[in-house]
C-alpha cells in the first residue's frame, strides 16, 4: 500500500510539473518548398543531376533493350507453340527462343550490376552535392525556431489524395525537425516507472 501511494504521489508530481510548464509553441516547415526556394540547393541539384545524367541515360537504354527482348521472347514463344507451323519451323522458333532467353538472362545480370553501380553513384553524388545543404537547411530551421520561441517544429509535406473524380484534398505527413529540450519527458517517465517498483 505504501509503495502504491509513493508511486501515485510521484506520478502526480510529474504530471503537475508537466502541466505547470508553458503551453508549447508549434511551428511547421514545408521542406519541399524550403529546398525549392533555397538558391544554393537548386544550384547543387543541377550539379547532382548533371553528375548522374549519363549513367541514368545508359540505364534507361539498357532497361528499354530488356523490355524489347522480353516482347521479342513473347512473340517467339507464341510462334513456337503455334500448331499451324511445321515441325521444322517450330524447332527453329524454339532455338531462337532459347538463344534469346540466354541473352536476356545474361543482359539481366549485367543490368542489375549496372543498376547497383548507378545507385552507388547517385548516393555518392547526393552526399557530395545535396546532403551538406540539406543539413544546413535543417540547422536554419532550428535557428529560426529558437529565435521565434518555437518549441516544436514539424515538417509538413502535402500529398494530394484523390477521393473520387471530383474531390481531391491534401494530407500532411509530418516528421519532427526540432523539439525544444523543455519538451523532453524521458526522465519524468523513467521516474514514474521506477516509482512503481
Amino acid at each position: 500500500m505504501k509503495k502504491l501511494s509513493i508511486a501515485f504521489i510521484a506520478s502526480l508530481l510529474v504530471a503537475t510539473s508537466v502541466f505547470a510548464q508553458k503551453t508549447p509553441v508549434v511551428g511547421a516547415v514545408n521542406m519541399q518548398r524550403l529546398l525549392a526556394g533555397y538558391t544554393d540547393y537548386q544550384t547543387a541539384l543541377e550539379k547532382y543531376r548533371g553528375s548522374i545524367a549519363q549513367a541514368e541515360e545508359e540505364l534507361g537504354t539498357a532497361q528499354q533493350k530488356l523490355q524489347e527482348m522480353q516482347e521479342q521472347g513473347k512473340e517467339l514463344e507464341t510462334k513456337k507453340d503455334n500448331p499451324a507451323l511445321s515441325e521444322e519451323a517450330k524447332a527453329e522458333a524454339e532455338a531462337e527462343y532459347n538463344a534469346l532467353a540466354g541473352q536476356f538472362q545474361a543482359m539481366g545480370k549485367q543490368f542489375q550490376a549496372f543498376q547497383a553501380q548507378t545507385q552507388q553513384l547517385r548516393n555518392k553524388s547526393r552526399q557530395q552535392h545535396l546532403l551538406p545543404l540539406e543539413l544546413k537547411a535543417r540547422e536554419a530551421v532550428v535557428t529560426v525556431a529558437k529565435d521565434k520561441g518555437v518549441d516544436f517544429v514539424v515538417e509538413i509535406a502535402p500529398v494530394e489524395v484523390k477521393q473520387d473524380e471530383e474531390t481531391t484534398f491534401n494530407v500532411f505527413r509530418g516528421t519532427v525537425l526540432y523539439a525544444s529540450e523543455d519538451m523532453e519527458l524521458t526522465d519524468s517517465v523513467i521516474a514514474v516507472l521506477n516509482a512503481g517498483e
